[in-house]
């Protein structure tokens, strides 16, 4: 899950992309990428390891509502959800898998609805 509400910049969003792209590779794993701000922009699968992200448009700009995302990543049952964040939202819906909040370092000190944080060097 990729947050891109207005408190996300775009050399934020370039770190996200990079973040989504090691973990790809790293994990050999399919990946249901879901992109939103208060609500879904837009979903993306991709094969395991053919994670290239320089063609998706990362658009958004409102306000940050975790839930409607949570929601549309358990549709695509997952075995982990990452959402990519600064943690700035509401979110009034738990996944069935473990929840990882990946923030920048400017936010490490942020408390999760649930899961688990995750800072980013």
């Amino acid at each position: 899950v990729v947050d891109v509400s207005g408190s996300i910049d775009n050399d934020l969003l370039e770190r996200f992309a990079s973040e989504i792209e090691a973990i790809s590779r790293r994990l050999e794993a399919g990946l249901v990428l879901v992109i939103g701000d208060e609500r879904v922009q837009r979903v993306e699968a991709f094969e395991p390891g053919r994670s290239d992200l320089r063609g998706i448009a990362f658009r958004g700009g409102g306000g940050t509502d975790f839930t409607p995302l949570l929601e549309e990543a358990q549709r695509h049952r997952p075995d982990i959800t990452v959402v990519l964040t600064d943690l700035q939202g509401p979110a009034r819906f738990r996944p069935r898998c473990p929840v990882i909040w990946a923030v920048p370092e400017a936010y490490r000190d942020a408390v999760p609805p649930f899961g688990r944080l995750l800072a980013l060097h």
